[in-house]
């Protein structure tokens, strides 16, 4: 009997085994896999920026480096900067096409096609700060929405947060008319903010923000943040800076790739690709923030700079034109309203405990 006992579990264990391996496939199957394991993919890709530009080097580039060492280099990345294979603004679209296996870009591109993509980045008037972005795309549905928004035409994963920005001027505003007639230079949602201030918004590229403040074409800029301000030489040509940032708070990337790229890489590399654009971000956004301080603290230094916060009234006439721009942009696109009241949904189960685990003060040892 015992014998008899023996053999049985023998047999089930082996009867077992050869059902885990894929029954008379099993050796099949065993190769197939260890094939996936060993195929090495190579990718082209490029940034919406140069790439000696360090908003490209703390977002795309970083997760280019992350996935050759996740991968052990069995998925290869070449990397190009902006203009190098398509302009910046037409990355998506290469991605999309084929010409590009993936690419980074900002979903504020796309918004002719796509009007919700203004939603992905932190709204105006402060509605969403990092914090919020941070949360709401990861955990409350957020890049899953970004994804709906493509639908099949790309796979998209959040790459890339930028510290909050501010906005430059040559006017001393006191209060909310102090934007009547300012041409300023901006982009996206902020646009409609800055008209509905009173303001008059421009578009213009990067290159020319600075010798148009310089010549008077424009009288304040939005561009960036401090670490990327500072160098692009804003201070030599504004005498006012101001925060908080009305306009809008942080800037996020995404990145784009190609669908049928996406379907040739085995489950594992997928994982790979994914997770690294996530720890590229954190671990990105947290080196811009160090550059960042370190570019205030410059030009809290410089003698002709003035550096003040916007007067709270002020702030509040912002964020509440910012509320009535987003239900107006509600009414006009479905998929955006989808998209601003997940957004307003989440802020309302969000604030209560955020606010109240808040402190209300400061350590006066660090003032």
């Amino acid at each position: 009997m015992k014998r008899s006992a023996v053999m049985l579990i023998v047999a089930v264990l082996v009867v077992g085994l050869f059902a885990a391996c894929g029954g008379g496939g099993g050796e099949a199957g065993t190769e197939e896999g260890e094939q996936a394991q060993m195929e090495t993919y190579s990718w082209i890709v490029q940034s919406c920026f140069p790439n000696n530009m360090p908003l490209t080097e703390r977002t795309i580039a970083l997760w280019a480096e992350k996935v050759g060492e996740m991968s052990g280099g069995q998925l290869d990345i070449t990397l190009h900067g902006a203009g190098e294979i398509v302009p910046g603004p037409e990355v998506f679209d290469a991605v999309r096409d084929g010409a590009l296996d993936a690419g980074m870009n900002t979903p504020a591109w796309q918004k002719g096609e796509f009007p919700a993509g203004d939603l992905f980045y932190t709204l105006p008037g402060g509605i969403t700060e990092f914090h919020d972005l941070f949360v709401w795309e990861w955990g409350y549905g957020g890049k899953e929405l970004e994804q709906e928004m493509y639908g099949d035409e790309i796979v998209v994963f959040p790459l890339g947060l930028t510290p909050p920005e501010q906005f430059w001027a040559n006017r001393n505003i006191q209060s909310a008319d102090g934007f009547e007639g300012l041409k300023v230079r901006s982009a996206g949602l902020s646009m409609d903010l800055w008209q509905a201030l009173g303001g008059s918004p421009v578009l213009l590229s990067g290159g020319e923000v600075v010798p148009s403040l310089q010549r008077g074409v424009i009288d304040a800029a939005e561009f960036a943040f401090p670490s990327m301000d500072v160098p692009l030489g804003l201070p030599d040509v504004a005498n006012y800076v101001y925060g908080p940032p009305i306009h809008m708070g942080s800037n996020k990337f995404q990145l784009v790739i190609n669908p049928e790229k996406w379907a040739e890489l085995p489950d594992h590399l997928k994982s790979i690709v994914e997770n690294a654009a996530t720890a590229a971000t954190f671990e990105g956004y947290a080196q811009e923030w160090i550059a960042t301080f370190e570019s205030f603290q410059e030009m809290q230094e410089m003698e002709d700079l003035t550096i003040q916060k916007l007067p709270v009234e002020v702030q509040q006439e912002a964020i509440n034109l910012a509320f009535q721009i987003l239900e107006e942009k509600s009414d006009e696109d479905e998929f955006f309203a989808k998209v601003w009241n997940s957004q307003k949904s989440f802020l309302q189960d969000y604030q209560p405990y955020f606010q109240f685990s808040s402190f209300d003060v400061e350590p006066e040892q660090l003032q």
